[in-house]
């Protein structure tokens, strides 16, 4: 059952990242179609491709300078760095690098090109809250993800993501611009407009068509990655009890979290500017918290109690 879990799971990402490819397509196939030329659709897929590249290679240096997160030796963090070693064996692995976020949120990620260029990082609170056996069994989780490569996959998902979004907006508002510019002459009005109309067309598509398409298949890649790398905890640790009890105590981390979230609004603020950037979110280890259908199917992240039943389904 594990594995037939794991292949469910690697077919379903790879199903959501050819949708990717579509709307990208089709948005290069709109350009082409407005202007009856190949170069402009070829510009746009190459910056798509460039900005990709930028993201793929600065993923980690990005990450680290969002969260503050600070690297740490095996004298400065022994036990950390001793079950970060001892997973990478279990799993094959090189040694990542490990990282130790100063954030009271529990949480984890890990990031990297591949596992040769890997990192590995946790939350102070996180170690604090879990014991040895839980925090064994978040760690399983991350290096799930370095074995997989999801950081790969998470990375291209959410950098096509930001792109298509920075694209309808920049195109949008480029359109407006055009139509608010004064310009002397009849002539060079007509041309500013013509301009104007197919920024505005090819922008307004992208933001209110591609944009939406695009964030709910980030959103279906990010969890179909959780899903995975929590079996994958299961596979490294060969205690199921690891990362189902981690679960659980973040479960009721969250409960006591809501009674207390009116009463530090000053933390909020610092939560919200990492929580705007898609690729911390989907890296992330725990993000969402909510239980309705249309909050799940508008999260990065599974919902704890989904986690859980889906590990205990797994394991019979």
């Amino acid at each position: 059952m594990l594995y037939k879990q794991i292949e469910q799971n690697k077919r379903n990402t790879w199903l959501a990242i050819g949708g990717y490819v579509l709307i990208l397509g089709a948005a290069a196939w709109f350009i082409d179609y407005l202007t009856d030329t190949i170069a402009l659709s070829c510009f746009f897929l190459g910056a798509g491709l460039i900005y990709l590249a930028y993201i793929y290679f600065d993923a980690t240096r990005h990450l680290m300078k969002i969260t503050g997160g600070v690297e740490v030796s095996r004298e400065e963090a022994p036990e950390l760095y001793e079950l970060v070693e001892e997973m990478s064996l279990a799993a094959g692995l090189p040694m990542p690098k490990v990282y130790v976020v100063p954030l009271t949120e529990p949480n984890a990620f890990a990031t990297g090109r591949d596992p040769e260029h890997a990192s590995l990082a946790v939350t102070s609170g996180l170690l604090r809250l879990m014991n040895k056996k839980e925090l064994l069994g978040v760690i399983g989780h991350e290096m799930s993800h370095i074995r997989n490569y999801d950081m790969r996959v998470t990375t291209i998902s959410s950098g096509l993501y930001t792109f298509i979004l920075l694209a309808a907006l920049g195109l949008t508002t480029l359109g407006l611009g055009c139509f608010t510019t004064k310009v002397r002459g009849c002539i060079s009005a007509i041309i500013l407009w013509c301009f104007g109309a197919f920024f505005l067309a090819v922008g307004l598509a992208l933001l209110l068509v591609a944009l939406p398409l695009a964030y709910l298949l980030n959103l279906a890649t990010s969890r179909q990655r959780e899903y995975l790398a929590d079996v994958g905890s299961v596979d490294l640790t060969r205690d199921p009890s690891c990362i189902i009890s981690a679960l659980e105590k973040l479960e009721e981390f969250a409960v006591e979290e809501e009674k207390t979230a009116k009463e530090d609004q000053a933390a909020d603020f610092a939560a919200a500017r990492r929580d705007a950037d898609p690729m911390v979110r989907a890296l992330a280890f725990n993000v969402f918290k909510g239980k309705h259908f249309w909050a799940n199917l508008f999260s990065d992240h599974p919902t704890l109690d989904r986690r859980i039943a889906r590990l205990q389904e797994s394991m019979k």
